[in-house]
């Protein structure tokens, strides 16, 4: 369990399901709102979770991020990150995508991959300030990757 002045990171159980939703649907609330046609963004937790996949971040006053991500060499993949909007601004998002890039590197993954939304800009100037850059697009997917080493 990795721990900060004032949260928390550490695996997500299944009785984490209804507030890790809660989380990133509440993230993704204002592009789905501006139009954004987007996949059921908290689908697949349970799963997630049985899988080893699922990260939370939390203080006292409950969930404050979610972090899924798949670590199976050569390639990781960031499959979601989202921080609860009255959470943000306090580094949470920063260091979900760090642990991202260091449990690849610690499972021997060479690069990591993520996928984001066209319409999501700030997504894809962040993930390029941790190193990530794209490799393509297909419709309104941006792909994009980074090594681990």
């Amino acid at each position: 369990m990795a721990k900060t002045p004032d949260w928390v990171l550490r695996r997500g159980s299944a009785q984490d399901v209804s507030a890790m939703a809660a989380v990133i649907n509440a993230a993704y609330r204002p592009f789905v709102e501006a139009g954004l046609d987007l996949p059921d963004v908290s689908a697949g937790l349970s799963e997630d979770i049985a899988a080893a996949h699922v990260w939370v971040a939390e203080d006292t006053s409950g969930l404050l991020g979610v972090l899924v991500v798949s670590t199976r060499p050569p390639t990781a993949h960031l499959m979601n990150v989202a921080v609860a909007p009255i959470a943000r601004g306090r580094g949470i998002g920063g260091a979900l995508i760090r642990h991202a890039i260091d449990l690849a590197r610690s499972s021997a993954c060479r690069n990591i991959v993520l996928a984001t939304h066209t319409g999501m800009p700030e997504n894809v100037a962040l993930y390029e300030k941790f190193g990530w850059q794209i490799t393509g697009q297909d419709g309104l997917r941006i792909r994009m990757s980074r090594p681990c080493v």
